[in-house]
């Protein structure tokens, strides 16, 4: 929401202030920080933020402010949507767009996909880059300490991209007690250069300047000791003075003083003090205002009156009353009570049986006028502990939607109708059952998940929803690597009578999936997929047949007949089209086309489906998963763009809650992500990177064919370390593992053969390289289309009969596809080849290309591998070798980031360079970071300025 400038003069702490100014100042001209303001309650850290911001309007600032409250702490995104004023019936359309995918959204996926909360967040995160292509942007948290986690996940994404956007972020918080996730976000801010301001008690003469102020003199003897007990903390002496005012007890003349008859003994706490206050309302007004707090720190008018049973216009009295006592204040469209702690005591006046009662009817009122399901959720665990007919028949009605929208809150409600058996045994229990079995699934509390659904499996066996169950069950007892009980569980399915058609088909394509993930029974996997691909089209179930598809596809992947598998995709793709239960599915469809398309050396249509899957992230709100990522940068280590590649993996969160949120509770994709980041770091000779995620690798435990066939990067990536340090035997050992195929692995291994057969060959074990080449010749003979692996063989066999004319040939090819790595790769060995055979200028010209392509993807160490191998032959780069890669400044910007530098130079937001190039918002992101460092800049002011130093080259220039 949008926030004013206080009316009163900000009294005191005038060193904390002008460092606050400064940082708007800063934001003014483009220069982002996160700021962490906390004290204890009361002393006066709204007030003092809103002091400092009193100008930043004036010096072009756009100021939003979101307050959160105990009673929105399960509501996802509920501060975040307060700060930026969304709610569906804004007149912004991309305000109404994000309301929308939150409250209105389509159900998540049967794998878990479209996530109502996860594109929401998305999609504000956009909207922040937006507004900040606007505009400098100031925004304000207040009162952390009670802000929801996803609202919290998102003030941390922002607070990573404050050094890129003209943002300054406010977080104001309690000190203590402090939650463990408002901890770790304190943490992270503060780690990453923000501004810390602890505020504490107000010295002696500013407090009394306050008292001075509040009453209109200077005080006097007694009124300042008594304005000294409370401590410096300005809200306990303003309610302390604002009572002594409402009782007539201080005389003003020269000076305030006390009246002779008032002692000056402070009440034992800030609470009394506020106590005392209301007693000065009449009691109906503090009734009315007792109401109101039950529907949180801010209220409407509207909702109050329908709570009440009375029409708006016999509260309007009272209110304008409170408000004049500054109980509560003008908040948007409705009111707030003016500091959390007044509404805290008005709340704790209430008897603990009141409140239960009230609050059950305020869930059935917000209910009956519309509200939005997690409104009434929280009204109903506030009500705690009694389950009514009412409540059950609400929470069954509406499980589904809690579920998707507001999954922690739909947890804890849901538990506590089935803890209670509220209902047991009815249609709408087993419907509340199987939800929160749901929403612990979307948590990742799996065992708990677990027994609820052997609970249900126990009592109905045979209904649709039981068997939705089975199939959740299967899933998260195959994700914990307990396979044979998840198989167990699908053979119990399929034998027993009473399966429904629809979920019969959708058990046999989970059982093709397992056949071929865990077992490698790839005809078993077949058999089980057509069966699956039957039984679905016979039901019209979408879902079921396309699971069927993507496993026939990674079937025919296996078996390297890349044409089919490219078919089984495609006609997945075509068949799910926009189904919102299939999000997942036409993610795996798209990766098998990707894949497909490297394998027949097609990467222009792979680089074009990785675009297509970006760009519908992008379109649906969902952030692009760590396997789209992964995939990315897969794709630009093959095709030489490895600071893309690099991009790609640092925007991956890998570790806290956003790891949930982009795929990473599966082993596979976490191996990939080590083993690339691992295996670019090494050929680019960055020793502690790459040892950090050797060792973050070391620590995820290998157990299925699945996993194993994540592995080959890090496996390559270990081999390398140990060729670095000098140990070629180790490294030999450790790539020669490769050759240890498991029953349906899917992984290539043609890749890295030819790497394989010239350490065995450079160490003298040519039986090992011949069987490395006859193993490549075997994947090559494989391929229904001979493409990729063919020509990795030529690599070996031109190795091991030391025919450099073939590798040149094989080089050719690499240079035509557009995979220059492997082309200087591959050079190398031909260089050394001609080396040894007496043709020394040949062996320089291809040294030379090879050390080019080296340089101009980084691999430093290949660089000098190359040369320290072709050394002993007397061959010689020269001084016409290739210039060292840059590190520094404009020139050392890659292609996709001199094109993100000039786009930021047109002044465009991050998702508005994401749709040009067709990345993700985050991996723009993460190359603007990329661009800061390299340029030494500290803004995209300061990236756009370099931009204009250095125009795009046109014309001849272009082509020099």
């Amino acid at each position: 929401m949008e926030w004013s400038a206080p009316a009163t003069t900000f009294v005191g702490r005038a060193t904390d202030m002008a460092v606050l100014r400064q940082l708007v100042q800063n934001v003014a001209a483009g220069l982002g920080r996160a700021v962490w303001v906390e004290g204890e309650p009361g002393i006066g850290k709204s007030s003092f933020v809103a002091a400092a911001l009193a100008d930043a309007e004036a010096s072009g600032c756009r100021l939003v402010w979101g307050d959160a409250d105990e009673l929105g702490l399960r509501s996802p995104l509920r501060v975040v949507l307060d700060c930026l004023g969304v709610s569906a019936h804004s007149p912004d359309e991309r305000h109404a767009q994000v309301a929308r995918l939150l409250y209105g959204g389509p159900a998540s996926g049967m794998l878990g996909g479209a996530d109502p909360v996860r594109a929401a967040t998305e999609r504000l995160l956009a909207l922040v880059d937006e507004m900040c292509a606007a505009g400098p942007l100031v925004m304000v948290m207040d009162n952390v300490q009670w802000a929801d986690e996803p609202s919290l996940v998102v003030w941390h994404r922002l607070s990573q991209s404050v050094e890129q956007l003209p943002l300054l972020l406010i977080a104001v918080s309690r000190r203590l007690p402090q939650r463990d996730a408002v901890a770790q976000l304190r943490q992270s801010v503060l780690s990453r250069g923000g501004v810390q301001i602890p505020l504490g008690p107000l010295p002696r003469e500013e407090v009394f300047q306050m008292v001075a102020q509040t009453v209109g003199a200077p005080p006097g003897p007694r009124l300042r000791r008594l304005s000294a007990g409370a401590a410096g903390n300005p809200l306990y002496l303003v309610e302390l003075l604002d009572a002594l005012r409402d009782e007539g007890s201080v005389v003003v003349a020269e000076e305030a003083e006390l009246a002779a008859d008032v002692p000056d003994r402070v009440p034992q706490s800030l609470a009394t003090v506020i106590t005392a206050r209301l007693g000065f309302l009449p009691q109906s007004l503090v009734e009315v205002l007792g109401a109101a707090t039950l529907l949180g720190q801010e209220f409407t008018v509207t909702d109050l009156a329908a709570v009440l049973g009375a029409p708006v216009s016999a509260l309007l009295t009272g209110l304008r009353q409170a408000d004049a006592a500054a109980v509560v204040v003008a908040s948007g469209a409705g009111l707030r009570f003016r500091h959390p702690l007044i509404r805290q005591v008005l709340y704790d006046g209430l008897p603990s049986a009141l409140r239960t009662t009230l609050h059950r009817h305020v869930a059935q009122v917000l209910a009956e006028s519309g509200a939005g399901v997690e409104r009434v959720a929280e009204q109903l665990i506030a009500a705690a502990p009694a389950v009514d007919r009412w409540s059950l028949q609400w929470v069954a009605s509406h499980a589904q939607a809690l579920t998707d929208q507001a999954p922690q809150l739909a947890a804890e409600l849901l538990r506590r109708v089935v803890e209670q058996n509220a209902g047991a045994g009815t249609e709408q229990y087993e419907a509340v059952v199987s939800a929160l079995a749901r929403a612990l699934f979307r948590l990742g509390l799996h065992d708990e998940a677990e027994n609820l659904v052997r609970g249900l499996l126990a009592r109905s066996p045979d209904t649709e929803q039981a068997a939705e169950m089975r199939w959740l069950l299967s899933r998260m007892l195959f994700s914990a690597g307990r396979n044979d009980q998840a198989r167990s569980m699908i053979a119990q399915a399929l034998t027993a009578g009473t399966l429904p058609a629809k979920w019969r088909g959708r058990f046999q394509a989970l059982s093709a999936m397992f056949m071929r993930a865990d077992v490698g029974d790839l005809q078993g996997a077949e058999h089980a997929a057509r069966e699956a691909l039957r039984a679905a089209e016979a039901t019209g179930d979408r879902f079921g047949a396309g699971y069927a598809l993507c496993v026939l596809g990674l079937v025919d992947s296996v078996r390297r007949d890349h044409g089919k598998a490219l078919e089984s995709a495609d006609r997945a793709l075509a068949l799910i089209d926009d189904d919102p239960e299939c999000v997942d599915l036409r993610a795996w469809a798209r990766e098998s086309r990707v894949f497909a398309f490297q394998n027949l050396d097609r990467l222009a249509d792979a680089e074009a489906t990785l675009r297509q899957a970006h760009a519908e992230a992008a379109r649906s709100g969902e952030p692009a998963k760590a396997i789209l990522h992964i995939g990315s940068a897969v794709h630009d280590f093959w095709t030489g763009r490895w600071d893309d590649a690099v991009a790609s993996l640092d925007s991956i969160p890998a570790r806290g809650p956003e790891s949930t949120y982009f795929g990473l509770r599966e082993r596979g994709p976490m191996l990939l992500h080590h083993g690339v980041t691992a295996l670019i770091a090494g050929h680019r000779d960055n020793r502690e990177l790459a040892r950090r995620h050797l060792d973050a690798a070391a620590r995820l435990p290998v157990e299925t064919v699945s996993d194993w066939e994540n592995c080959d990067f890090l496996l390559a990536a270990q081999a390398l370390e140990a060729e670095r340090e000098g140990g070629p035997e180790r490294a030999l050992v450790l790539l020669s593992q490769i050759l240890e195929r498991r029953p349906g692995q899917m992984s290539l291994v043609h890749q890295w053969l030819p790497d394989l057969v010239r350490l065995a060959l450079d160490l003298g074990e040519e039986t090992l390289a011949r069987e490395a080449g006859e193993a490549c010749e075997d994947e090559a003979r494989r391929e229904a289309v001979p493409a990729r692996a063919s020509f990795a063989s030529r690599r070996c066999r031109g190795l091991i009969q030391a025919d450099p004319a073939l590798m040149l040939e094989t080089a050719e090819h690499y240079a035509a596809v557009g995979r220059p790595f492997e082309r200087a790769q591959t050079l190398e060995d031909a260089a050394v080849l001609l080396a040894r055979q007496g043709h020394g200028a040949e062996a320089r010209t291809a040294l030379v290309e090879a050390t080019s392509v080296f340089t101009q993807v980084g691999a430093v160490w290949d660089a000098r591998r190359a040369d320290t191998r072709i050394r002993p032959y007397g061959v010689r780069r020269g001084v016409r070798g290739p210039r060292p890669r840059v590190s520094f400044g404009w020139p050392a910007l890659s292609p996709t980031e001199l094109r993100v530098a000039r786009l930021v130079a047109e002044g465009k937001s991050n998702p508005e360079i994401a749709a040009d190039l067709f990345l993700s918002r985050r991996t723009v992101q993460t190359h603007v970071s990329h661009i800061l460092v390299k340029l030494g800049a500290h803004s995209r002011v300061e990236i756009a300025t370099e931009a204009l130093r250095h125009p795009e080259p046109t014309g001849s220039d272009a082509v020099a």
